[in-house]
């Protein structure tokens, strides 16, 4: 089934990715540290709501974008958004 927000899942997907990118640049180390996992790709799968992505690591980037059914994921990570957000320390 068609969602009207799924025009807006790869202008969201760009604007993580820009986030992500930018707190990387005030972090050296971090962004050096990246460095080790390059080609590496995360999975998120949210149940409710039905949402998913993937995160993958280009050289001192991140690069958000649709999950790849093609291969399998180095971590791959399932859960509702209410189970996402109970493991935000700020939020216990």
């Amino acid at each position: 089934m068609v969602s009207p927000f799924d025009a807006l899942k790869p202008i969201a997907g760009r604007a993580l990715e820009t986030a992500l990118n930018q707190a990387l640049a005030l972090d050296a180390d971090a962004r050096d540290a990246l460095c080790r996992f390059d080609g590496r790709r995360i999975a998120l799968t949210l149940e409710s709501p039905p949402l998913a992505l993937q995160l993958r690591v280009e050289g001192e980037r991140l690069v958000v974008g649709p999950v790849d059914a093609a291969g399998e994921p180095d971590l791959a990570v399932r859960s509702t958004l209410g189970g996402m957000l109970s493991q935000l320390p700020f939020l216990r």
